[in-house]
């Protein structure tokens, strides 16, 4: 087997592993329960909070769940601000990730092929704005954007508008909270309907358009 194969399926390896670990045992429910009582030492929980964003891809927890530790801890008006800098900032890791990994072979060579002729259809700051919106995972979002090699500037405004309706949400809803629960980060269904919502308009017109260049539907008649 090919060196650079082999490195990308160890890296694929080692990437499940982890994420499995954060979903059978490092779990945010434990987690960032306990660290609720750092609250009231602001280094200290600051500097762990910042740990916590720079690694969070690794065992898959979704950013709303720091999002709700954020708003709970610093109330909307700082934790809004704090919430969209550390979705940023935690979504970078796996993009420059699959951005400067090696795509000559094997699996990310597919994915880099698959990767970019979705974003001659869509645009990469379009495609990645919707992308956000829209329900999809956050880290297969920033794997895809970097292995199509969305520009880094595109990609940090891209990612701050598509993740600001979900950070505001779930940061209002931890400082609403009298004690931290994450259960109160899935109910937002409104909000889940209108950015999916959105996130399908946006990305309707290059559809349609790439629909009409193969033929699959009829554009426009003239009436004589």
């Amino acid at each position: 087997m090919d060196r650079q194969v082999r490195f990308q399926l160890a890296g694929g390896l080692a990437l499940g592993v982890t994420g499995l670990l954060g979903v059978l045992v490092l779990t945010p429910e434990r987690v960032l329960a306990s660290l609720t009582a750092l609250a009231d030492r602001p280094v200290l929980f600051g500097a762990l909070l910042i740990v916590l964003y720079g690694g969070r891809s690794l065992v898959l927890w979704p950013i709303s769940a720091l999002s709700l530790l954020v708003g709970f801890v610093y109330g909307p008006v700082l934790g809004i601000p704090i919430g969209l800098a550390g979705a940023v900032y935690t979504c970078l890791p796996p993009y420059l990730l699959a951005r400067y990994a090696p795509r000559e072979r094997g699996p990310t060579a597919r994915l880099h092929a698959v990767g970019s002729s979705v974003v001659d259809v869509t645009g990469d700051f379009r495609g990645l704005v919707a992308a956000r919106l829209i329900p999809l995972p956050a880290d297969g979002v920033s794997y895809a954007a970097g292995l199509s090699d969305v520009p880094p500037g595109r990609y940090v405004l891209g990612t701050v508008l598509g993740e600001t309706p979900w950070v505001v949400a779930t940061v209002v809803a931890g400082a609403s909270m009298r004690a931290f629960a994450l259960e109160e980060a899935g109910q937002a269904l409104p909000l889940v309907i209108a950015a999916s919502c959105l996130g399908i308009v946006l990305l309707s017109g290059p559809l349609y358009r790439q629909l009409r260049h193969r033929g699959v539907v009829d554009g426009p008649r003239l009436r004589r």
